[in-house]
């Protein structure tokens, strides 16, 4: 007990050294029920000391559970299917060239013929699956990436962004002050409804100073907008995603729209599509709140 109790303090200890700039004195955690308690940042380095390339690998695990046994049953395919074929190369010779107790060349024909499509079939659904899990590494690693940059919230609370994870649906809006400030603007008719929803605002001009300065933060904006922490890090990653297209451009601001789970739901250039965000996500308070099987999967929000 008393090994238990020193971890969680000394857990505890270096959150609040890394988000709040100063140690916090230990807490004791005597039960699962004071563990729900603790605020989200300290929770979060409390129960989770993996590192980044372990958190993608079991999120990978998680979103696509059966390749790695399709990858055992496609490879052990092919590498059946390739040794059959060498079998049946001398036989088919034999066969040619009418060699005594040679199999007849039509059956050794259609043998070759089997190996030759399973190779075939087998390595394209491989290929595949492998194509497909780089990509959804490197997606998951961006994600990563991007959960690990800080937010400020207006209680003056600093934790990373994926501590959010399972209770907001974050929408970063990146620009000139201007731009950040017209999409605040934008949003504050359907603020009610997106907080009903979850949707948590990161305001981040990283891109020019050019405007006015954005107001700063109320009690009131505790669950609706936050401030992103040490803006070179996050001006770093949206550079980053930048370089992965040439259709998007930072001149006219830029928005990532994340799912309660943390993978990107929407993104795009301008204003986000808040009418759609209110329209289309399900309630996360409230008496029509979603309580259905399929929460936190919460789709994509369409954008022309």
């Amino acid at each position: 007990m008393n090994v238990l109790r020193y971890s969680y303090a000394t857990s505890l200890g270096s959150c609040s050294s890394r988000w709040n700039g100063r140690r916090q004195p230990g807490i004791e955690i005597r039960s699962r029920k004071s563990v729900r308690k603790l605020p989200l940042d300290c929770r979060s380095a409390a129960s989770d000391d993996r590192s980044d390339e372990d958190r993608v690998r079991l999120r990978s695990e998680a979103e696509a559970p059966f390749r790695s046994l399709r990858f055992t049953l496609f490879g052990f395919g092919v590498v059946s299917a390739g040794v059959s074929l060498l079998v049946s190369l001398p036989q088919l010779i034999g066969a040619v060239g009418g060699a005594p107790n040679a199999l007849p060349l039509n059956s050794v024909l259609t043998n070759v013929g089997v190996d030759l499509a399973a190779i075939l079939v087998l390595g394209y659904f491989l290929r595949s699956d492998l194509q497909a899990r780089d990509k959804q590494i490197a997606r998951l690693t961006r994600e990563e990436k991007l959960g690990n940059l800080g937010v400020q919230l207006s209680s003056g609370k600093r934790l990373p962004l994926s501590a959010l994870r399972g209770s907001s649906r974050v929408v970063i809006v990146a620009g000139s002050k201007a731009q950040v400030s017209a999409a605040l603007e934008a949003a504050a008719p359907f603020r009610e409804e997106l907080v009903r929803r979850g949707v948590f605002v990161v305001a981040a001009p990283i891109f020019g100073d050019e405007g006015a300065d954005l107001p700063d933060l109320a009690e009131s904006d505790l669950r609706w907008r936050g401030v992103p922490i040490r803006s070179e890090e996050w001006f770093e990653w949206f550079q980053s995603q930048l370089k992965l297209t040439s259709k998007a451009s930072s001149s006219n601001g830029l928005f990532v729209g994340l799912r309660l789970d943390g993978r990107v739901r929407a993104s795009g250039q301008g204003i986000p599509p808040w009418p759609r965000f209110a329209a289309e996500l399900a309630p996360l308070a409230g008496n029509d709140k979603w309580t259905g099987f399929f929460d936190g999967f919460d789709g994509r929000i369409g954008l022309d």
